[in-house]
């Protein structure tokens, strides 16, 4: 296959910063310090025609100074030096623009005629653009985080999509302590040339990349973007969160990226039938984020739950049967296998009630039990610090198994400062971990069902 037409985007081997600058906490101050940081693997140079030294980096005023090729322009310059500024890399053969700058569609007619010059300019030259008012774009692996986001990312295979910025910066944030890594976060704004529809196309063909995540707030082109969907849906793991499900949600995300929400129930209906999973909230979309970096991949419906105590069972019960999972039916061989381990009292069902004294060897044959059963397509562990239980040693314990086992095992150890340390255990061991929301409703985890096998 050839190169990817989006690839200056994603892997350039030289990036240009318009309106890099010495002036702290400013967009162009912070945007070179992060290519500058993140050991970018290419050449690097700062556009600005005040000073001769950025951050310790020789300065141009223009491109007709750089003698050698540049791949990609990052601008935050002010919106009215946009356009000029595409024209002259068009004059220089740059491929491909992260435009930073806002006060174009936005802000109402004088903005969109300013958005359509630099489209125009842009087409005419054949350059490719993200943007404007977006936050940027990041490639860890490569070093790229042409982002003003205040840090960078770990490299993983999680691919994030999003047409807000505020959305990406909250993400990348909470991935830092969630050891969660990405192949690309991509920060659309509003979304003027390319759209969802080519990135996905870029994302399908990118090795580095194993599941998607989406945030929608409108679509422009739906043909390229159903296109897409479903090529990348059938390859790999896809969730997206789009929000404007009623008039006011639609009114607001007009005023923020110029993009028509739609109606909702349509693209409800054509997701579905793309295999992708939709998600009603950002919680569950940093949920989807989490287990699909613990390699979270399920293949049925069938859910074993494990649990220290009776009440956390039936919620959890109830959540599954909300996503349309089956509590799976234990095999008489299972009954066999728990009767001989655990206590008489045990609930002889599932979910499987282990009693609120249950140390961590009672959890390792419970749930071990659970995930040999053929019946079972994935198991959730629950415990909840009652005064006999060690909820650091269960959760070695856990782990332990999962490491065992192909099917996911999801644990749920809910409390506070009991069960902190067994938190940042499954952390660490990257298993998918959940915290109960506020009023100990049951958390909302990605469906195991209507997903394919990857």
């Amino acid at each position: 296959m050839g190169q990817h037409y989006l690839k200056p985007l994603f892997a350039p081997k030289s990036v240009a910063v318009f309106g890099a600058s010495e002036r702290i906490d400013s967009v162009g101050h912070i945007v070179f310090q992060n290519m500058l940081q993140s050991g970018f693997q290419g050449a690097l140079y700062a556009i600005n025609p005040k000073h001769s030294e950025i951050q310790g980096c020789k300065a141009y005023t223009s491109l007709s100074q750089i003698k050698e090729p540049v791949e990609l322009a990052v601008i935050a310059t002010p919106p009215q030096t946009v356009p000029d500024i595409i024209d002259d890399c068009g004059k220089h053969d740059v491929k491909a623009a992260i435009i930073i700058t806002a006060g174009f569609s936005e802000i109402g007619e004088a903005g969109k005629a300013l958005e359509r010059k630099v489209v125009e300019t842009a087409k005419r030259h054949n350059i490719r653009l993200i943007g404007p008012n977006c936050l940027g774009v990041l490639r860890p692996e490569i070093g790229l985080n042409a982002t003003f986001n205040k840090g960078s990312a770990n490299a993983g295979n999680l691919a994030f999509v999003s047409q807000s910025g505020a959305l990406c910066t909250a993400i990348l944030d909470w991935a830092k302590s969630n050891n969660v890594g990405f192949s690309s976060v991509v920060s659309m704004g509003s979304s003027a040339d390319v759209d969802f529809g080519e990135i996905l196309d870029y994302l399908v063909s990118d090795v580095k990349t194993k599941s998607i995540l989406l945030y929608i707030e409108g679509i422009r082109n739906a043909r390229s973007f159903m296109s897409s969907l479903r090529a990348a849906a059938r390859t790999k793991p896809v969730i997206l969160v789009k929000v404007g499900r009623h008039d006011a949600g639609s009114k607001a995300a007009m005023s923020h990226t110029a993009s028509l929400a739609g109606s909702d129930d349509a693209f409800d209906a054509a997701i579905r039938r793309a295999g992708v999973v939709r998600v009603q909230s950002v919680t569950q979309l940093f949920s989807a984020a989490k287990a699909l970096s613990c390699g979270f991949h399920p293949t049925g419906s069938r859910l074993a739950i494990v649990t220290n105590g009776g009440g956390p069972g039936v919620m959890a019960t109830d959540c599954a049967s909300d996503w349309g999972l089956d509590i799976a039916v234990l095999s008489p061989e299972t009954i066999e296998k728990l009767n001989k381990v655990l206590p008489v009292t045990w609930s002889h069902a599932n979910p499987v009630d282990i009693i609120g004294d249950a140390q961590a060897d009672r959890y390792r044959n419970a749930v071990t039990a659970c995930m040999e059963d053929p019946n079972v397509d994935g198991v959730l562990t629950i415990l909840t610090p009652q005064a006999m239980t060690k909820p650091l040693e269960a959760a070695k314990a856990v782990i332990e198994v999962s490491n065992q086992f192909s099917k996911p095992l999801l644990a749920c150890w809910m409390g506070g400062a009991q069960v902190e340390e067994s938190r940042s255990a499954f952390n660490e061991a990257k298993n998918p971990t959940s915290v109960p929301e506020r009023r100990w409703k049951f958390p909302s985890c990605p469906p195991i069902t209507k997903t394919r096998s990857y």
